[in-house]
């Protein structure tokens, strides 16, 4: 068995809500990593958490807990006794494995029974290492290689390197938020960084077939699954038909309008999903100026139908910081597959830039909204879940 020291990051500066994230951190561990419980032992410490994996499956492992939010760094370890002789013994073995080079110990004593002071093992250990070998030497400020040891309640953890993880906040600390899944570079990355810090996200897919194609649903399917490794628990993807309220928006008297009533229409189908399933937030991937429909009085124009929160977390980003995070998160190439989403398809040809709201509330008087929007909510969204990563083929109607 190999042994992995993950590391909580932000966590342990939770106060008294510490062991709670902690609690939440752990569980989700537990989650991604059900297909390899046979092979993982967890031992639980007040600052971190050490798994004992079997080499089997130990990359498998280490690809997972990088992609699962609260933690911090993680560090394949040896764990010996706390024994100057044993400790000297290991990290005289890991030093000799260096190629030429220089080196540095950093020493940190958590149990502070340990009868050695830090600096005085951090001496004895390079001491150690310069007496039995020749091609090596410390150099304190750009070392080559780095051994730290931490002293701690079990043992004593050597370790040679950290590798960084997703940081952010256990998903599920945060409650639960509905995510307006477009099918375009935005939205992914805005359900991203609300998973990071730990919101729980479903998801609200709009179409309008026949005019958006099979394809540019498998866009969205596609993305919902490659957010799936971020999402700690089962998950659900909600499909909107929207067709009908589109055939009545075509009609209204001003055209300019008829993305910001799309989009109002969309918060309030989300609301009422989110009343459902008892979500506290609704998520979009909005940037500030980036579109017509984003300019600040469209935003508040859109906002005052949301009884809930709005999180727009790339708000201040522009498109090369949203694109780098597409690419990270690997969603890009699937987002820019050329298949059009609902409003791509409907942008009238001179959009309204600074809305008024009572334009737009006259414009809504015509529509029958609630009644539409109340036959859409019985009869035109499909449930489909994601249980354990897996899209359950079985749709379900949701009413």
């Amino acid at each position: 068995m190999k042994k992995i020291l993950v590391r909580y990051g932000e966590l342990t500066l939770k106060g008294n809500n510490k062991n709670v994230f902690i609690a939440k951190l752990i569980q989700n561990i537990k989650f991604k990593l059900k297909p390899y419980k046979e092979k993982v032992e967890y031992i639980k410490d007040y600052n971190s958490l050490t798994l004992a994996v079997d080499e089997s499956v130990l990359d498998e492992v280490i690809e997972i807990l990088k992609n699962i939010f609260g933690i911090y760094s993680i560090s394949l370890v040896d764990v010996v006794e706390k024994d100057e002789k044993r400790i000297l013994a290991k990290t005289l073995e890991i030093a000799k494995s260096f190629t030429p080079s220089s080196f540095k110990v950093e020493v940190e004593r958590k149990d502070k029974g340990f009868a050695m002071s830090s600096v005085d093992l951090k001496t004895s250990i390079a001491g150690n290492i310069l007496r039995n070998t020749d091609h090596l030497k410390v150099d304190v400020h750009k070392p080559d290689n780095k051994i730290t040891v931490v002293i701690k309640s079990d043992g004593a953890y050597i370790f040679t390197a950290r590798i960084n993880a997703a940081k952010g906040l256990p998903v599920g600390v945060s409650g639960k938020g509905i995510s307006l899944l477009s099918g375009g570079i935005d939205s992914p990355v805005a359900s991203y960084l609300t998973l990071k810090r730990g919101m729980q996200v479903d998801f609200l897919h709009f179409m309008t077939p026949p005019h958006t194609t099979p394809e540019a649903l498998d866009k969205v399917f596609t993305l919902a699954k490659k957010l799936e490794r971020f999402n700690m628990s089962n998950f659900s993807l909600y499909v909107c038909d929207f067709s009908m309220i589109l055939r009545e928006l075509m009609h209204i008297k001003e055209e300019s309008y008829r993305i910001t009533l799309m989009r109002r229409i969309f918060m309030r189908i989300a609301n009422a999903l989110a009343q459902e399933i008892n979500a506290k937030a609704i998520i979009t991937g909005e940037s500030l100026g980036q579109v017509a429909s984003q300019t600040i009085e469209s935003i508040n124009v859109i906002n005052e139908t949301s009884k809930l929160p709005i999180l727009r977390p790339v708000l201040t980003y522009d498109k090369e910081e949203i694109i780098e995070i597409a690419k990270k998160i690997d969603t890009f190439e699937t987002s820019i597959l050329p298949f059009d989403d609902v409003c791509s398809l409907y942008v009238p040809k001179k959009p309204v830039t600074k809305p008024k709201s009572f334009v737009a509330q006259e414009q809504e008087k015509d529509l029958m909204l609630d009644e539409m929007i109340d036959y859409c909510l019985k009869n035109n969204i499909q449930k489909f879940i994601y249980r354990d990563g897996e899209l359950i083929e079985k749709q379900e109607e949701k009413n």
